[in-house]
């Protein structure tokens, strides 16, 4: 799991606070507009930052990230990014007669996985997988083709679903968190400044 928590550093905090001077209430809910709708910023820098990473869509790498948004009785706001490896067929896989290709990350080649093919799950998903071998390999009979055509579980072993990177582990990695960091404290600044100067030409 990878987790941004926002915070307000006490500076910033005591600048809302004596720029509102006496309205307590209205410094609260300065601060909570803004970490709120920085948060929804920081979700979209950091599907951006692992997709600039990573092959898969943005459409998958946004569905692992939850938003925690601050309220009034709890001052916790986050995005935090859960999910286990993906399966290849995220990673703009293609079959081919050898098997399948996949581009994991985003400046990176495409790779050849013998074997491998993509199957179509009965709920309309697909994966990429190979059979695994489980054991004392069976001799090939070429004299008996029949045979193995009527018998082909002799010869074929259950589907293994193969898997890369987890999300989470990409968003976590530093230079990436590096970035996340830097432009969410950029986003909670410019939106600090935004509802506070709202808030005091109300006063006006």
């Amino acid at each position: 799991m990878a987790a941004f928590d926002l915070k307000i550093n006490q500076a910033q905090l005591a600048d809302v606070h004596r720029m509102l001077s006496g309205m307590q209430s209205v410094a609260g809910k300065v601060v909570q507009q803004a970490v709120n709708r920085s948060l929804t910023g920081v979700r979209t820098d950091s599907t951006n930052e692992v997709a600039n990473v990573i092959t898969p869509t943005k459409t998958a790498i946004r569905k692992t990230m939850t938003v925690k948004k601050m309220t009034q009785g709890d001052g916790t706001a986050y995005v935090r990014c859960t999910g286990g490896p993906l399966n290849l067929i995220e990673f703009k896989a293609r079959p081919t007669n050898k098997g399948v290709t996949v581009q994991v990350l985003k400046q990176g080649s495409r790779e050849l996985l013998k074997h491998a093919f993509i199957m179509a799950l009965k709920n309309g998903k697909k994966l990429v997988v190979w059979r695994k071998y489980p054991g004392p390999r069976k001799p090939w009979d070429k004299a008996h083709k029949k045979k193995y055509a009527k018998f082909p579980g002799l010869y074929r072993y259950q589907t293994q679903g193969l898997y890369s990177l987890a999300i989470p582990e990409v968003m976590g990695h530093e230079p990436t968190m590096n970035k996340i960091m830097e432009m969410g404290g950029v986003r909670l600044q410019k939106n600090l400044e935004d509802r506070l100067k709202y808030e005091l030409n109300k006063l006006q």
